[in-house]
């Protein structure tokens, strides 16, 4: 009887989401890759193609889980913020992958394209019915309020020394941080705090 391609697949996307979440695209081995998941190089050149394209499929498939377990509500988005902030603290691979993807793969990946469409999509109506603000463009407000969300992530080494000298701040601290940021952010002009 031939193996079950379908466990074998399962076994090679777990074993790639690990290794690119550590090294990265050009750092990743296909030899651990297939080493991990207890099969063979060929098995994932059969089933994935080229390492890139094996690596693009890992993104778009952790975005796609991202976006459906934090959905947007773009009158809303410091919930939005803080839930994402949640969701990247209990899976750390998933904001390491998005930091290579940025890095390494200076190209849309079309399924997280179409997840950002939709967000952004939210995000205008939400301006255009006077939920937040306007004066800033749908996409570019969505950069922003993801770019506060891996502030914490993105900051140089040198910064994060200087937390000692302040005082260690707690995953809750930077989230409370981090939407208190968006409402300030997006608020219309002329609303409270």
């Amino acid at each position: 009887m031939p193996p079950d391609a379908t466990e074998t697949k399962r076994r090679l996307m777990k074993a790639a989401v690990e290794e690119f979440a550590a090294y990265g695209l050009a750092g990743a081995r296909i030899d651990r890759i297939a080493e991990t998941a207890r099969a063979n190089k060929r098995s994932i050149y059969v089933h994935f193609g080229t390492k890139e394209e094996l690596f693009d499929k890992v993104v778009a498939d952790s975005m796609s889980e991202l976006a459906e377990a934090v959905a947007i509500d773009a009158t809303d988005l410091p919930a939005y913020a803080g839930e994402l902030y949640d969701r990247l603290e209990r899976r750390p691979h998933v904001r390491r992958l998005y930091l290579w993807a940025g890095l390494e793969r200076q190209q849309p990946i079309d399924a997280e394209v179409d997840e950002y469409r939709r967000n952004v999509t939210a995000i205008g109506a939400a301006q255009e019915a006077g939920h937040i603000r306007a004066d800033i463009p749908p996409v570019e407000l969505m950069a922003m309020v993801i770019a506060l969300v891996i502030s914490w992530d993105t900051a140089s080494w040198s910064l994060k020394a200087l937390q000692s000298e302040t005082g260690h701040a707690s995953a809750t601290d930077r989230k409370a941080a981090v939407t208190t940021a968006v409402t300030t952010l997006t608020q219309p002009p002329g609303a409270r705090p």
